[in-house]
C-alpha cells in the first residue's frame, strides 16, 4: 500500500495491506549512486565517513552508449550522497543516479509497485484486484467563522467520518488521534488539508503540548512549501503532510482532482510512485518516473544535473526547424453545421510511430537512413527502438483499452473514465518534456522531429478534406473544424493513409469562432457552439477562467444557453435580442448596487513578492491588506478580493480582501458594469456588438423593448451593412 525511507535509520518500511489490517515490513537500505572518472577514487571513498561500500561496476552512462567501468557506492542516507556528490563535482567527476527516490529504487530493484498483489501481478495488468481500502473524510473548522483566519485562532470542531468533535480545543486535540486509531482508516481525505488543517491541527497541538499522530506510526515530517516557475507561470505548491501506514490525499491537489482514487491507483501502480508522493506532483514528474524506470531496467544511469545544450544550427536552420505545430486561423463569425475532428494522441503517437527518442534522432549509426523528419531532415535511427516509444506505447494502448472500457462496462464507467483521464495528462506532458534542457531524456531536436511531422500530418490531412470538397473552417495542432458531407469518411481515409486515428468529436448545429480584440483576426481557441447532441461547448471566454467573478460567469452561462436553443443560423441571429435582454438586466442590477457581494469576487494569481512589484494596482492593494493582517502571500499563491474603487490610489480603498468582506462592503459599480460589457462583447462581437455598442444598448434599455421587436433577418441584415452595426437609434426603431 505505501513505501517509506526513513533517512535517520536508513530503513525502508513497506506497509502491507492483509485482509483488514495493515502490517509494516521493515529492513535496511542504503541508497547508491554512480561515479564515472578515475578509478583510483574508490579507493578514497571507501574511507569517507557516511559511506558503506564501493565496488566497481558495468553501466551505460548513456542510452545509445555501451557499457563502461564505473565506481558503485552505497552510503548511509541522502544526505551524505549530496555530501560527497558535492565535493566530487567540483573534481569535475560525472555522478549518476545521485537524486533518484531512495523509496522507488527499493521498488525497483525488488520489482515491485504501489497496490501491487505480492502473490502475482502486473503493473500493466488493466483487470487487478484493488483491496477493501477505508476511507475516512477529515476537516476542521476554526471556532471563527469569518475574517481572515490564522493559526493562531481556537479550534470550533473537528470531523472525522461520522464523528464531530467539538467543546474545548484540548480534550478535541487529545481525542482525536485516539478516533483515528479506532476507526482506523486506510486513507484519510481532506478538501485542502496540505494548506490549511494539518498545519493548523499541529500548530494548535502544539500550543497545548499534545503529540499528534494520525498515522499508524511516526508520521514524517511535512515538505516544505515553494514557489516555482512552470511554462510562463508562478505556482505555489504548500507543504506536504505525509502520514505512515496511511495515505493523506488532498482533494486539491491536482492529480488527485483530475484522477481520483482509481486514477491515482492506477498510475502510482505504472509510475512506481507511492501514491501519496504520486497525488503531490505533476504529470510531468510521472512521466520522468516512467522513463528513468525503464532506463534501469535497461543498465542505463541517470545523470544528475543535465543541462543538455542543443546542437548548433545556422539562423536558416533555426528558422525551419523550430516553429511549432500548424495554426489555421478561423474562419471568425457564425457557421452551420461543421465537424469537429481530432487526432488520438498525436504527438505521443508520432513519437512511437517514427521512433522518436535522444538516442534515436540525428544518430550516429544510421547517417544514412532512409527515415527522415519533414522539412528539418533529421535522421532517425533504423536499428533500434529508442527508450521514449517504449515508455510511451504501453501507456497510449492502455489509454485506448480504458476508453474501449467506458462503453463495454458501464457500470465502471466512470473509473475508467478517471484513469484514462490521468493517463491522457501523462501523453500531454510527455511531449514538452521532450524540449525541457533539463528533463532527464529530453531533446530539443526530439521536440523539433515531433511537430515537423505534426505539421506534415495536418499538411497531408487538409489535402485529403480538400479533395473530397470539405471547407476547412479552423485548425489547430492536432484538430480540425470542417464543414462538408460524411466526416466520418474523412476520418476513415485520414487515419488510414497517416497511421493515426483521426477522430470524429462530434457536430456543431452552428459555431462562433470569436476574434482578437486587438485586430479582429481569428482568436486561435476562442469559440463557442451547441453539438447535434444538445452539448454546449465553450472554449476560451471569461467563464471557462478561474479569475472571473461568479457574477460574470453566470451572466455568460445564461447568454450562451438562450442562444443555445437556436437549430440554425436564422434562428441562431433571432435569439441575439434575448441574449441582450439578459446583460440589459445583469447590467441594471450591477448598476443599482443590487448584486450580492460574494459574487463579485476576483482571483488572483501572485507572480511575485510585493517588493518586485514596480506600479501600484489591484493585486498590490490586495496583497497590502494581508500584510497589514499579518499574512505574507508567497509568489504563486491565489488572492481574492472586491473591488471597491479601482481608481483610487489608497490600497485600502481600491480593494478589500475576500476575507474582510461582510454585508456593508460596497462594490464599484462602474468597474463591474464595465466587466459585463467585456464578457458580452466575448460572445457577440463577431455580429457588431462591440462595447460602445452594447453601453448604448443597455443605457437605452428602458426605451427598446428587444423581445418585442425583429431587427435584422439571418441572411441579410441592416444591422451588418459593411460588416459593422448600425447605430443604436436606428435600432430602436428598425
Amino acid at each position: 500500500m505505501d513505501v517509506q525511507y526513513d533517512q535517520q535509520d536508513s530503513k525502508i518500511t513497506c506497509w502491507i495491506k492483509k485482509n483488514e489490517t495493515c502490517i509494516p515490513v521493515t529492513e535496511i537500505y542504503y541508497p547508491e549512486f554512480y561515479i564515472a572518472g578515475n578509478p583510483e577514487l574508490k579507493s578514497l571513498l571507501s574511507t569517507l565517513p557516511g559511506v558503506v561500500a564501493t565496488a566497481f561496476d558495468s553501466k551505460k552512462t548513456h542510452i545509445s552508449g555501451t557499457q563502461e567501468p564505473v565506481i558503485a557506492v552505497k552510503a548511509k542516507n541522502m544526505q551524505t550522497i549530496y555530501e560527497i556528490a558535492g565535493m566530487l563535482e567540483e573534481r569535475g567527476c560525472m555522478l549518476y543516479n545521485i537524486d533518484l527516490d531512495p523509496a522507488r529504487q527499493y521498488m525497483l530493484s525488488k520489482n515491485l509497485f504501489p497496490m501491487a498483489n505480492l502473490d502475482a501481478d502486473d503493473r500493466y495488468s488493466m483487470d487487478y484486484v484493488v483491496p477493501h481500502l477505508k476511507v475516512m473524510e477529515l476537516s476542521v473548522k476554526p471556532e471563527r467563522k469569518h475574517s481572515i483566519l490564522t493559526m493562531d485562532e481556537p479550534i470550533g470542531s473537528i470531523t472525522t467520518g461520522q464523528t464531530v468533535l467539538d467543546g474545548d480545543e484540548n480534550e478535541m486535540l487529545a481525542r482525536i488521534s485516539q478516533v483515528v486509531g479506532r476507526d482506523d482508516p486506510d486513507i484519510i481525505i481532506t478538501n485542502g488539508g496540505d494548506n490549511f488543517d494539518f498545519p493548523y491541527l499541529y500548530k494548535r497541538a502544539e500550543k497545548h503540548g499534545i503529540t499528534l499522530q494520525l498515522g499508524r506510526a511516526k508520521d514524517k515530517d511535512p515538505k516544505k512549501s515553494r514557489s516555482y516557475f512552470s511554462y510562463g507561470r508562478i505556482f505555489y505548491k504548500p507543504q506536504g503532510h505525509i502520514l505512515s501506514g496511511r495515505l493523506h490525499l488532498d482533494r486539491a491537489s491536482f492529480m488527485f482532482r483530475e484522477g481520483g482514487l482509481s486514477g491515482l491507483i492506477d498510475l502510482a501502480r505504472i509510475t512506481s510512485i507511492p501514491m501519496q508522493e504520486l497525488s503531490r506532483l505533476s504529470p510531468g514528474s510521472a512521466v520522468n518516473s516512467i522513463q528513468v524506470n525503464q532506463a534501469q531496467r535497461d543498465g542505463v544511469l541517470v545523470p544528475w544535473k543535465r543541462n543538455l545544450a542543443e546542437n548548433w544550427k545556422t539562423a536558416l536552420e533555426l528558422l525551419i526547424a523550430d516553429r511549432g505545430g500548424l495554426v489555421i486561423e478561423p474562419r471568425v463569425g457564425l457557421h452551420e453545421n461543421a465537424a469537429e475532428l481530432d487526432f488520438a494522441s498525436l504527438f505521443p503517437n508520432i513519437m512511437v510511430n517514427h521512433n522518436i527518442s535522444p538516442e534515436t534522432v540525428l544518430c550516429g549509426c544510421c547517417q544514412d537512413s532512409t527515415h527522415r523528419v519533414p522539412f528539418t531532415g533529421y535522421n532517425i535511427c533504423q536499428k533500434r527502438v529508442g527508450l521514449i516509444p517504449r515508455v510511451l506505447k504501453p501507456i497510449i494502448e492502455r489509454r485506448m483499452a480504458c476508453k474501449k472500457k467506458i462503453t463495454q462496462c458501464p457500470d465502471r464507467a466512470e473509473e475508467y473514465e478517471k484513469k484514462q483521464n490521468m493517463l491522457k495528462w501523462l501523453l500531454v506532458t510527455s511531449f514538452g518534456y521532450m524540449g525541457y534542457n533539463k528533463a532527464r531524456f529530453g531533446r530539443i531536436e526530439c521536440h523539433e522531429s515531433i511537430t515537423a511531422y505534426s505539421r506534415e500530418i495536418m499538411l497531408q490531412t487538409i489535402d485529403l478534406a480538400e479533395e473530397m470538397g470539405f471547407e476547412i473552417l479552423h485548425g489547430i495542432v492536432d484538430s480540425l473544424w470542417v464543414k462538408g458531407k460524411n466526416p466520418d469518411e474523412l476520418c476513415r481515409r485520414a487515419s488510414e493513409r497517416i497511421g493515426i486515428a483521426l477522430e470524429h468529436k462530434g457536430m456543431f448545429k452552428w459555431i462562433v469562432f470569436l476574434p482578437n480584440r486587438s485586430n479582429g483576426s481569428g482568436a486561435l481557441n476562442r469559440y463557442y457552439g451547441t453539438m447535434t447532441n444538445g452539448k454546449l461547448k465553450v472554449r476560451g471566454i471569461e467563464m471557462r477562467r478561474s479569475d472571473t467573478p461568479a457574477l460574470i460567469i453566470r451572466m455568460q452561462k445564461e447568454m450562451l444557453t438562450c442562444l443555445s436553443h437556436a437549430d440554425d443560423a436564422g434562428s441562431f441571429y433571432c435569439m441575439i435580442p434575448g441574449a441582450l435582454d439578459i446583460l440589459c438586466e445583469y447590467s441594471r442590477q450591477v448598476l443599482a448596487g443590487e448584486c450580492r457581494i460574494e459574487d463579485m469576487v476576483l482571483t488572483s494569481r501572485i507572480s511575485r513578492s510585493i517588493e518586485e512589484y514596480r506600479q501600484s494596482n489591484s493585486n498590490t492593494a490586495a496583497i497590502r491588506q494581508f500584510r497589514k493582517e499579518g499574512i505574507t502571500i508567497q509568489p504563486g499563491q491565489s488572492i481574492r478580493y472586491v473591488l471597491t474603487d479601482h481608481t483610487s490610489k489608497s490600497y485600502m480603498r481600491r480593494v478589500k480582501i475576500a476575507e474582510l468582506v461582510d454585508e456593508s462592503t460596497k462594490y464599484d459599480r462602474d468597474k463591474y458594469y464595465e466587466f459585463l460589457l467585456r464578457a458580452a462583447e466575448s460572445i457577440l462581437l463577431p455580429f457588431g456588438y462591440t462595447k460602445d455598442v452594447l453601453n448604448k444598448i443597455c443605457k437605452h434599455r428602458t426605451e427598446i423593448n428587444f423581445r418585442d421587436q425583429t431587427y435584422f433577418s439571418y441572411q441579410q441584415g441592416p444591422f451588418l451593412e459593411s460588416g459593422h452595426i448600425v447605430d443604436v437609434e436606428v435600432l430602436a426603431n428598425p
